[in-house]
């Protein structure tokens, strides 16, 4: 467990949800598991441009 935490320290660096992210990427490209890699990247992107658009959007309307 403490070998794992090591290995994916620097990620956290990033944040603490992009972090582990980049990991995944990172980790099943090297792995040879190209398509679960994608589908972290996939996942980044929304995170990186989906919620702020998304947040700028709706959060006025819901604040009173």
């Amino acid at each position: 467990m403490l070998a794992r935490i090591k290995r994916l320290a620097p990620y956290f660096l990033l944040g603490p949800v992009s972090g582990p992210l980049v990991a995944g990427i990172v980790h099943n490209f090297r792995g040879g598991r190209p398509v679960l890699g994608a589908m972290y990247a996939v996942l980044l992107l929304e995170f990186i441009y989906l919620l702020p658009l998304l947040s700028a959007k709706y959060l006025p309307t819901l604040m009173p």
